[in-house]
């Protein structure tokens, strides 16, 4: 029995995507010694930090607030400018 996740046939899934449901796989798969479950979890979290930076950048350049993003995240604004912030000057007068 596989414990590769079934992947939908259409629409085609991303490379990127398949990649990250490979690494769920690993970390899932009781066989895998427990060190390479952690490096695939590592791996898998970098990966989802850069695909979160990547859309609070489209949120941003779609006109969301840092109070909208803020609340998506149960932080506070500050916070969640401080984290993805610097990416590119929005243009925002409040600090």
């Amino acid at each position: 029995m596989s414990t590769e996740p079934d992947l939908p046939s259409t629409p085609a899934v991303p490379e990127s995507i398949a990649g990250l449901l490979h690494l769920v796989a690993q970390i899932a798969d009781p066989s895998k010694p427990a060190v390479g479950r952690i490096a695939a979890t590592n791996a898998a979290r970098s990966y989802l930090e850069a695909v979160t930076r990547n859309l609070v950048e489209e949120a941003r350049k779609e006109g969301v607030t840092w109070l909208q993003i803020a609340d998506l995240f149960v932080t506070s604004e500050r916070n969640v400018k401080a984290r993805f912030g610097d990416l590119h000057d929005y243009g925002d007068t409040d600090d």
